[in-house]
């Protein structure tokens, strides 16, 4: 790669660090480029969700995405692809369970103790709708170093958030932020809001809402639609959404006055790439993909469009070597294509999170 690719490809990372961890994730970046290691694991010991709701993907898997397994994975065959991770794992700073419901697996303490004998100073992020988040799940979270428990709510009353996710109750969503903010995790505590035209009016409140319990982190994300069926629900356009900037301005304003750091998307879509490609996203078989997206067949739909192109696999973890896998050229090209942000793969082009209007690469407010 040429130098003025290098530099680009800094200058985008630098500039979209928060100024509170500069120091820290400079660091960390610096420690993975030079190693040329992931800092991040991502393992689907869960491709399955206790919720059923009409905007996630995994709601079509077997039926519109007709080779998504739904699955909950075994301690024995999450053994196998840890030992061939172990030289990964050892390297690595954080592990994911899953990019769906992790507390759902019954051995998901029984992995974390089996991931944390190879790297004792292994960290674990933490996501959940928070319908499982019992006081003796809480408790057993205490025990273990999780970096982040992020709650998804997606607004501030019973009506808005149950109309929007199939099976989720608001009040058991309120009693485990309360739980949580009683806890030893309680300095660890996000949410995440998954805005759409129901319910960003509820955002400015929101964040009064959570700051009762002591949440100091709000990610906000659009809506990414996979099918035509919630393309009229999105926010975001060509032209941008002055309504919408209107009330993050009113947002960032309450953010400030709470002391909460927000963590917001675009509304006109800009060509950024994604972060998610970073991490070792390996699948419940054992395939290693860029994300839990491109790991299936998935309909992406952007500006009344669908695009679906077949799973991208870069090796598999059971038969390859997990590092050759991740320094492979194409992965790397991959990679590189998303970190200079000029034009996606394939795969990516319809896809809301290369173009700054999902998780990745949100303005941080502070």
């Amino acid at each position: 790669m040429n130098i003025f690719k290098t530099l680009r490809i800094y200058y985008n990372k630098l500039s979209r660090i928060p100024r509170g961890e500069f120091f820290s994730r400079l660091f960390m970046g610096a420690k993975k480029y030079y190693a040329n290691y992931p800092a991040t694991i991502i393992l689907q010991t869960v491709s399955a969700c206790n919720l059923g709701c009409k905007h996630c993907f995994i709601t079509n898997y077997g039926t519109e995405i007709k080779d998504g397994v739904t699955k909950i994975m075994l301690f024995d065959e999450f053994k196998k692809i840890a030992d061939r991770l172990e030289p990964m794992v050892k390297k690595t700073n954080f592990f994911v369970f899953s990019t769906f419901e992790a507390i759902i697996n019954k051995d998901l303490f029984r992995m974390m103790d089996y991931l944390l004998a190879m790297n004792p100073k292994l960290k674990f992020p933490f996501l959940s709708n928070s319908m499982q988040l019992t006081p003796e799940k809480i408790a057993m979270l205490e025990k273990y170093p999780i970096t982040e428990v992020n709650i998804s709510i997606d607004g501030t009353t019973k009506e808005v958030v149950e109309d929007f996710k199939n099976g989720v109750d608001f009040n058991k969503i309120l009693l485990a932020l309360e739980r949580l903010s009683k806890s030893k995790l309680k300095n660890r505590i996000a949410v995440t809001f998954v805005a759409h035209k129901n319910n960003i009016h509820q955002l400015p409140g929101l964040l009064d809402l959570v700051d009762k319990y002591g949440v100091k982190s709000i990610f906000v994300s659009n809506l990414l639609s996979f099918t035509k069926e919630n393309r009229d629900m999105v926010l975001y356009s060509k032209e941008g959404n002055p309504e919408v900037e209107r009330i993050f301005e009113e947002s960032i304003r309450i953010a400030r006055k709470n002391n909460q750091v927000l963590e917001l998307p675009l509304t006109k879509p800009k060509l950024k790439g994604c972060q998610t490609i970073e991490s070792f996203f390996v699948n419940h078989n054992g395939n290693v993909s860029p994300c839990d997206f491109l790991a299936v067949t998935t309909p992406f739909t952007l500006f009344g469009e669908t695009v679906t192109n077949p799973p991208l696999v870069h090796g598999n973890v059971l038969y390859d070597d997990p590092m050759e896998i991740f320094r492979s050229k194409a992965a790397t090209d991959f990679r590189i294509s998303h970190r200079l942000a000029k034009e996606m793969p394939k795969g990516c082009t319809h896809c809301i999170d290369a173009y700054g209007l999902m998780c990745s690469n949100r303005t941080v407010y502070q």
